[in-house]
């Protein structure tokens, strides 16, 4: 039966097991679809996440991890940052169960949440936690695609400082940032520093060092051809010669760079950007009728900006409602699932209560039974002691007085005819005395004594006279025949007679002990 059990619960948790792999990979699928289209095409993207998360608890640890991040990354993306907050959260608790060393990546990610809800001082302890784990991790191992992610708390902390005002302390992160991508030579995150940098030397009236680090981001985007880095680093130096360090030339020549690249690669946010410095540039110069071109063409990107942003708005709203009722319908699936399985458990545990009192109550049960058997059994040995002991005491008393008798007989044939009488009369009261042995009060002991024997061999043998039960009770206690005919006063061969009509009424062959027997009954 046990190895019947052990074949039942290996069987059930392979199948489990399988069930969950394939689970796994499906979701595993999903996520890398989802991600795929986080650029290009968000309600994409959050349609394949949104299929993954009814897998939430179905999955293994590690690719829940995976579900937690990619769902905290596009909800974030989304500005759905209280939702964004509650998977990243989530994740963090999973990441401190199955490798604590890599939870700087979503310390980075919660501060970036709490960031941009305002809450600044949230944020700077997640940065600050980050980077303490991230330098930690840096000193253990040498993963270059983490390291690339670890080294953008510099840069989100120097954002935070710079938007406290704390511009020198910003300038000292960025520059930590930067050597960290240059050790790391990842061309992307250096051009990001270059232009960061660029906006805290403007914010410290340090121009020339400002347009110095935009002219050095501007090499490296163009090795690499990263047209929204140029288009990004190109009006922010044109706005440098527009507004801070005037040369209208200069200024001129960078914001068409800029408005042409974004343009003829869509870059919306950049168009609108350089669109409004070339309408204030061409009203500098009296130049109305470009100054209007680009004031139409700046109205029209800033109305479809607001269009899109009130979309934005309103499908973040839908989203958020959307994702709260389907949060509420896991809650409630999970409450379910919870509830059933506290009720299982209360079942299981009342169970194995009762068993364990119906065990007990048998233990206890079978405790007294032994004990009582143990009584019983010792009060029977007694009574069998009494009942041989009054067998042989009668058997004892009986020679005596047939010795005294016989003894009393000789004495009679030598004594006077005066005597004679007088002992007549004594070995009459002697052979009286010896035939007066009490057979009811020795049955009686024996009944009390052998009850169940009496019963089960009435019923058995329903047919026995009186005479073979009470031998049948002698044989039991294991009397010789001798010994029975003198309890009996029957002589030696009638005992024989009686034993070998007693055995053909019970049917036993002569080569079985009717002691034997007997005692089986």
């Amino acid at each position: 039966m046990k190895i019947i059990l052990q074949i039942i619960l290996y069987i059930t948790l392979f199948g489990i097991n399988e069930g969950t792999d394939s689970r796994d990979g499906y979701v595993s699928q999903l996520l890398k679809s989802s991600n795929e289209f986080r650029a290009s095409n968000r309600a994409k993207s959050l349609s394949y996440l949104q299929e993954a998360l009814n897998y939430e608890d179905k999955i293994a640890d590690t690719t829940l991890l995976d579900l937690y991040h990619t769902a905290g990354t596009i909800f974030k993306d989304q500005e759905l940052y209280y939702i964004a907050l509650n998977y990243f959260y989530k994740c963090l608790e999973l990441q401190e169960k199955i490798n604590p060393s890599e939870s700087f990546l979503i310390f980075n990610n919660i501060g970036g949440c709490y960031f941009y809800l305002n809450n600044y001082v949230k944020a700077r302890e997640f940065w600050g936690k980050s980077i303490k784990e991230f330098e930690n991790y840096s000193k253990q191992y040498y993963d270059t695609s983490r390291k690339k992610e670890g080294s953008l708390i510099y840069n989100n902390l120097a954002v935070l400082e710079k938007t406290e005002g704390n511009n020198v302390k910003a300038l000292n992160m960025l520059k930590e940032f930067k050597f960290n991508n240059e050790q790391l030579d990842d061309t992307l995150n250096i051009i990001m520093a270059y232009e960061n940098i660029a906006d805290i030397y403007i914010n410290l009236c340090e121009n020339d060092t400002a347009v110095d680090n935009l002219r050095r981001g501007i090499v490296l985007a163009e090795a690499i051809q990263s047209e929204y880095d140029l288009a990004s680093l190109f009006v922010k130096l044109g706005n440098i010669y527009l507004e801070i360090q005037p040369n209208k030339d200069s200024a001129l020549f960078y914001l068409q760079k800029s408005f042409e690249l974004s343009n003829h690669h869509n870059f919306v946010d950049l168009k609108l950007s350089s669109s409004e410095k070339l309408v204030i540039l061409f009203e500098q110069e009296n130049n109305l009728e470009e100054a209007l071109y680009y004031l139409h063409l700046a109205k029209s990107l800033s109305e479809r900006a607001i269009n899109e942003e009130i979309i934005k708005k309103v499908n973040q709203l839908e989203l958020g409602f959307n994702e709260k009722i389907k949060q509420k319908e896991r809650d409630i699936d999970q409450n379910k699932r919870e509830n059933l399985f506290i009720i299982g458990i209360v079942l299981l545990l009342l169970f194995s209560t009762i068993i364990s009192l119906m065990l007990k109550l048998q233990q206890s049960k079978a405790h007294k039974r032994t004990a009582e058997n143990q009584l019983l059994a010792k009060q029977l040995e007694e009574k069998n002691k009494e009942l041989t002991s009054n067998a042989l005491q009668m058997l004892e008393t009986s020679e005596t007085l047939e010795s005294t008798r016989h003894g009393l007989n000789k004495l009679k044939l030598n004594s006077s005819s005066r005597n004679e009488k007088t002992l007549s009369h004594i070995i009459a009261n002697l052979k009286r005395g010896s035939q007066a042995f009490n057979k009811e009060e020795f049955e009686n002991i024996f009944i009390k004594t052998e009850k169940d024997f009496y019963k089960k061999l009435l019923q058995k043998y329903p047919n026995l006279t009186k005479n073979e039960i009470r031998l049948c009770a002698f044989l039991k206690l294991n009397l010789a025949s001798k010994e029975i005919s003198a309890i009996t006063k029957q002589s030696p061969h009638s005992i024989v007679v009686a034993r070998s009509r007693l055995r053909k009424k019970l049917r036993i062959e002569r080569s079985q002990s009717l002691t034997v027997f007997l005692n089986t009954l």
